[in-house]
């Protein structure tokens, strides 16, 4: 019965490719695998940035490594963060993987993420951290999309790290995505929206925040803050993407 089950299943899966054959998520060309997502054309865009070529506290690409060493944000207002970094730059490919793990509802591309995520920081030559935190989302919207990405990235990448992801943030509902702010916006964000968890309790541990996206860092920045009563020894933020 199981067999003929099974049996079945495969010749549905198959059935609906034929039908609609499967596309690549960025340019929606065909697919030549049913597992794949991207084509080949579109799977070698995704190159990890290299560190030497941003700021080492922000990762701005505004920076001259032969002549500075930092950019002129972070001499003017450094992030409260040992350092951010982020895998890819928000563009392309990387961006499409972000928008259909973000509001396409596919939660399951986040796993994915973890091995280049574990990439990115072995390049960084950062130390493991005691604990990995996802930047917190809103209960209102994550009750809408039914999860949080960023805790998802933050379990995909324990998985290579082997250490523990903690929930020590949350984070009131504002009514309004960050999606649609402006630079300027982003910048003003209210950093009593972000708290720490009540009975948080992990004192002089080093962090690391996970996050989907970096645009401007306020969130980062709004993060570390709140993190501050736990008296981290470091905190470091790690992003799938930095916006341009």
């Amino acid at each position: 019965m199981l067999q003929l089950i099974g049996s079945f299943k495969g010749f549905f899966r198959h059935t609906c490719n034929l039908l609609y054959p499967p596309l690549c998520f960025h340019c929606e060309g065909s697919l030549e695998g049913e597992n794949q997502i991207f084509c080949a054309t579109c799977l070698l865009q995704f190159t990890p940035i290299q560190k030497m070529e941003r700021c080492p506290f922000c990762f701005s690409a505004d920076f001259n490594p032969m002549q500075e060493k930092c950019c002129a944000s972070c001499v003017a207002d450094p992030l409260p963060l040992k350092a951010v970094a982020a895998v890819f730059d928000y563009l392309g490919p990387a961006a499409s993987l972000v928008r259909h793990l973000k509001y396409g509802g596919q939660d399951h591309l986040a796993s994915g993420c973890g091995a280049y995520l574990a990439y990115q920081h072995a390049e960084l030559g950062w130390p493991i951290p005691d604990l990995i935190v996802p930047m917190p989302m809103p209960r209102l919207r994550k009750l809408e999309r039914g999860y949080n990405q960023s805790l998802l990235l933050a379990n995909a990448l324990a998985r290579f790290l082997d250490r523990p992801v903690v929930e020590l943030l949350h984070r009131k509902s504002t009514g309004f995505s960050q999606a649609g702010l402006t630079v300027g916006q982003r910048k003003e964000l209210n950093h009593a929206d972000f708290a720490l968890e009540k009975g948080a309790s992990h004192f002089d541990k080093s962090i690391l925040l996970i996050d989907d996206v970096m645009t401007t860092g306020s969130s980062l920045r709004c993060s570390a803050e709140a993190l501050a009563p736990l008296y981290p020894t470091a905190i470091h933020g790690l992003t799938l993407c930095r916006a341009i």
